[in-house]
């Protein structure tokens, strides 16, 4: 019998263990939709609330019913109508995001995140389909998030050395010097226009722009999530 299948289950069982470097004290705030007890989840699906699963209280919100995404059993559905979640704190470059999520459909300047001051730390859907682009003042090259396909996408600001990776591929360059405070999720802070279509897993937001190790060991617990 071959140990090869052997070697690869126990690779992807150990990435699902999250990594300590989580817990140093530069995660801002960490959702996941498996932790239920973080989830505020009406009758009908629908999400009012995503708590940082760290306690930090920088929690996602959305009081306004029309505008609350949907729990599904694979993620956090936002309908690209009216749907977002926002929380308000302090929060300046430099940041590394963590996302897994997928996109469903794809419009130009769309947005998948923003930092809550409207239009200045964004990832929005642009230049050509299924292209994303991430702007903190100037836009990086676009990158590809291909659609019904949950992946890792992990987005640095870091002035000239920004970077967007989504899988394995990485584009890079000066994405520009804008800060935001807090984070907006599948719309711009302005939430009346450009929202996406797209189903979230899970979202880690790091005050720090992690070194190549810690950076790598949340990337591949993020792929043990995906099972890619």
């Amino acid at each position: 019998m071959s140990i090869i299948p052997i070697i690869k289950k126990f690779r992807l069982a150990s990435n699902l263990n999250p990594p300590a470097v989580l817990r140093d004290g530069n995660t801002v705030a960490w959702y996941d939709y498996k932790d239920l007890p973080t989830l505020t989840i009406d009758g009908a699906n629908a999400v009012s609330r995503w708590n940082d699963k760290l306690g930090s209280g920088h929690d996602l919100l959305q009081a306004t019913g029309t505008n609350q995404p949907l729990y599904t059993a694979d993620g956090i559905l936002f309908d690209g109508i009216d749907n977002f979640m926002d929380s308000s704190f302090i929060w300046t470059q430099y940041k590394t995001i963590y996302l897994i999520l997928k996109q469903i459909s794809w419009a130009k300047d769309f947005y998948i995140f923003d930092n809550y001051d409207t239009n200045t730390m964004v990832l929005y859907q642009n230049t050509t389909t299924p292209g994303l682009v991430l702007n903190a003042g100037n836009d990086l090259p676009q990158n590809n998030l291909d659609f019904d396909v949950f992946k890792p996408i992990i987005a640095v600001y870091n002035g000239a050395n920004s970077k967007l990776q989504i899988g394995d591929t990485i584009v890079t360059g000066d994405a520009g010097a804008n800060y935001g405070n807090g984070f907006t999720l599948a719309a711009p802070h302005s939430a009346n226009v450009l929202f996406s279509n797209i189903k979230v897993k899970a979202i880690i937001l790091r005050n720090v722009v992690d070194n190549a190790v810690n950076e790598l060991s949340i990337y591949n617990y993020l792929k043990g999530i995906c099972n890619i």
